[in-house]
């Protein structure tokens, strides 16, 4: 009997166990969103700036910086008179076979004025 309750506890505690570091994947795959966005939204939103130009600067961080932890990233940038907006939504690392957590950010800020 103690051998089964053994079994189902270290079971158990694998379960948690994967469930955890699954959490503290999707935690790094959505700073980095978060880092790429709000570096997107920075780079559109200066005086004579493009939305090509925010999206320029994402990319940059996306293949740098954050690397594989985001994957297949998809980021929108939108760019009016008033403001920025920058989405960027991708995939963490899937550590649990056939469950890859879906990861989106939004960033908006204000444009900067003219001068």
């Amino acid at each position: 009997m103690a051998t089964i309750e053994a079994t189902g506890g270290l079971v158990m505690m694998f379960v948690l166990l994967t469930l955890g570091v699954q959490l503290v994947v999707w935690g790094i795959a959505a700073y980095g969103g978060r880092l790429a966005a709000d570096h997107a939204a920075q780079a559109a939103r200066v005086h004579g700036a493009t939305a090509a130009a925010g999206h320029a600067e994402a990319d940059l961080i996306l293949s740098g910086t954050v690397g594989r932890k985001l994957r297949d990233p998809h980021v929108t940038v939108t760019r009016t008179t008033t403001t920025v907006t920058v989405r960027v939504v991708g995939h963490a690392q899937s550590v649990i076979p056939g469950f890859a957590p879906v990861v989106g950010v939004t960033v908006s800020v204000p444009v900067e004025p003219d001068a």
